[in-house]
């Protein structure tokens, strides 16, 4: 008796999720780095350019360094999870416009194209700063971070934020397609006033209070505590790092619900 050639059982929303999910992993390789010379190298050249360039810049400037810290391994430090937060968020933001044909197959949804290019740049952002942590490590810098625990959970908490973050601004843009041109303005100040190009220390203590209300200088300080033998911030917390993540996630999670239909109509 023949067998059938499909299988008949039927799977499970997270089987669909995961499938669709690889695929679309796939699929944005693909596209992502396939129309450049340089293919994926170009994902390490950029983040590389932008270290070298802020290094000899601050290097010169103190040539001892930030807080004892060399101005290389400082800036790699700061630098790194700034721009892990930056292409999560502006890479969310497109997702659903990048890949509208896809969502004629009901098995593609909004969110499964937020989980792939989420994974993706968390992928990239990993092999990225290991290299650079070698790189350091070759010219002899102490690169290890001395507590990687801290650093983690840094970079955790800082990718969620910055997933709920991409989503919110999805959902706002295809309501004002003009947002999308207010995210790209807004990065580059807002990588000045995230301290990271500089210690928190080093601004006025009258003015400190400002800048911690920003979520970022609170990650960005407390991986550099993690990384940095002897370096503290006692004004960040933990506890206002993560609730607002946890709000924001939220928020995101409510806005998604509420527009998934129009995000696939748009």
């Amino acid at each position: 008796m023949l067998k059938p050639v499909l299988n008949q059982t039927p799977r499970s929303s997270f089987q669909v999720l995961r499938d669709v999910t690889f695929g679309l992993l796939i699929r944005e390789l693909k596209t992502r780095f396939g129309s450049y010379r340089l293919g994926y190298a170009w994902a390490l050249l950029d983040p590389l350019l932008m270290i070298s360039a802020f290094s000899l810049i601050f290097g010169m400037r103190n040539s001892g360094g930030f807080v004892g810290v060399p101005a290389p391994l400082f800036i790699t430090a700061s630098y790194l999870p700034f721009i892990f937060f930056r292409n999560v968020v502006t890479k969310l933001q497109s997702a659903v416009k990048a890949n509208l044909g896809l969502f004629c197959y009901r098995q593609v949804t909004p969110f499964s194209t937020f989980i792939a290019r989420f994974i993706l740049e968390a992928i990239i952002g990993m092999i990225v700063g290991f290299i650079l942590v070698l790189g350091l490590i070759w010219f002899g810098f102490k690169a290890i971070p001395v507590d990687p625990l801290q650093v983690l959970i840094g970079y955790t908490i800082l990718l969620i934020f910055s997933f709920s973050l991409g989503v919110i601004f999805c959902v706002i843009v295809s309501l004002f397609q003009e947002a999308s041109k207010f995210l790209g303005l807004i990065m580059m100040p807002l990588m000045f006033i995230s301290c990271v190009m500089y210690p928190l220390i080093n601004i006025p203590s009258q003015y400190q209070h400002w800048f911690l209300w920003n979520p970022l200088v609170h990650a960005i300080e407390l991986i550099r505590s993690g990384w940095f033998s002897g370096y503290s911030s006692p004004n960040v917390s933990w506890t206002y790092l993560s609730s607002v993540t946890l709000v924001l996630l939220t928020f995101a999670m409510s806005c998604y619900r509420l527009s998934h239909r129009r995000l696939i109509a748009s």
